[in-house]
């Protein structure tokens, strides 16, 4: 990777390279899909611009003008069937090219699964993002303790996995612990969920506290549970939070519990805010699908939370809510969230990243919600 100047410092000149190391099936075009700007260019039916330039002897390259606080995860998606220069995807096409994407051997900036692919990425990061100093973890300092647990319900009649987190010198009967319930668990115990909250426990900037990581089963049951509102928010109610408190040593304080979500999960979590602050104080919402139940933005539907709120009493809820600044489906309607939420009195945070819905800039995030949410003196 080549990170070069532009004519205006507030953009750099960005040269990507690839390497075909299948040259008895070589590839006959490569897309290069950073999470959201690639997947806008699917959404419009021109993958024009992140298609590589074939330079022989199987090197690919492209270079791409993007501004200088730009963060995303990406992969190389090699097509070896046919060219894709003019080539409009239905889904099932689309889902078949993001599911041959790998990551970028020469780039150290590695990363896990993004959407539609399981396999590793890398991240792009220019100089101006946002700094993310918290998620990695950090030698010599003190770490807690992720334990993993089967939780059977019976709301939705499913076993599912918990991960608990307790911090550093966890004592079962000292003062009961601040609680972050953490949506999309079996991503975030990739991520690094454990090592951010280690090293803000070990800083200072947030108390000693528990986390429990849900895990969403499959794709397939997430989407229906987090849109299940309702159902979903017994689960954690009725379910999720006394399994917790029996077998933990936790808060009851809504003040000082966090629920936190992305995506349907941000969704989840907003919902949660309106009809159970009294056990969901603070809610930590990243990149929420505020235009659920519509198909996009644009329909009649979309929004239908947000005018929930704008007709109903103001709760005791705190909010943290991001958006990446590249997220054209949602990122208005989460402005629109905020602006109903002030003009309600809500106590709200809102922060904006250029990047997309992306682990890769959400595990930043998460740090900033819970310094913002949860301060270590209360």
């Amino acid at each position: 990777m080549l990170i070069d100047p532009d004519d205006d410092p507030r953009y750099r000149q960005v040269t990507l390279e690839w390497l075909d190391t299948e040259p008895d099936r070589p590839a006959r075009d490569v897309f290069v899909r950073l999470i959201t700007l690639g997947d806008k260019a699917h959404y419009d039916g021109d993958l024009g611009p992140y298609l590589m330039t074939d330079c022989g002897d199987g090197q690919w390259r492209l270079t791409l003008r993007l501004r200088a606080d730009f963060r995303s995860a990406y992969q190389f998606c090699p097509s070896r069937d046919g060219l894709l220069r003019g080539h409009r995807f239905d889904d099932d096409g689309w889902h078949g090219l993001i599911a041959a994407g790998v990551a970028d051997a020469t780039n150290p900036a590695s990363f896990g699964a993004v959407f539609g692919n399981p396999g590793p990425s890398s991240v792009l990061e220019l100089p101006d993002a946002p700094p993310q100093s918290w998620w990695q973890p950090r030698p010599g300092s003190a770490h807690g303790v992720v334990t993993e647990h089967l939780h059977t319900g019976q709301i939705f009649g499913s076993t599912r996995k918990i991960w608990v987190y307790t911090p550093p010198g966890y004592d079962p009967a000292g003062v009961p612990l601040p609680l972050i319930v953490l949506l999309d668990g079996d991503d975030w115990i990739t991520v690094g969920a454990a090592p951010t909250v280690d090293n803000l426990i070990a800083e200072g900037r947030i108390p000693p506290s528990v986390i429990l990581m849900v895990d969403a089963i499959d794709s397939a049951t997430r989407q229906v549970e987090l849109t299940d509102h309702a159902t979903f928010l017994r689960f954690l109610v009725e379910e999720l939070l006394p399994w917790g408190h029996a077998e933990l040593n936790l808060t009851r304080d809504p003040a000082r519990t966090v629920l936190a979500g992305q995506s349907f999960g941000g969704l989840m979590a907003a919902y949660a805010g309106l009809h159970a602050s009294d056990r969901f104080g603070l809610i930590l919402s990243q990149s929420g699908s505020f235009w659920w139940p519509g198909g996009s933005e644009f329909d009649v539907e979309a929004g239908a939370l947000i005018r929930d709120y704008a007709r109903s009493e103001r709760t005791t809820a705190r909010f943290y809510l991001e958006t990446g600044y590249i997220e054209w489906l949602l990122r208005d309607l989460n402005r629109h969230f905020r602006d109903v939420l002030v003009a309600k009195g809500y106590d709200v945070t809102y922060a904006e990243y250029n990047g997309g819905h992306d682990y890769a800039c959400w595990r930043g995030g998460l740090a900033d919600g819970l310094i913002a949410l949860l301060p270590p003196e209360f």
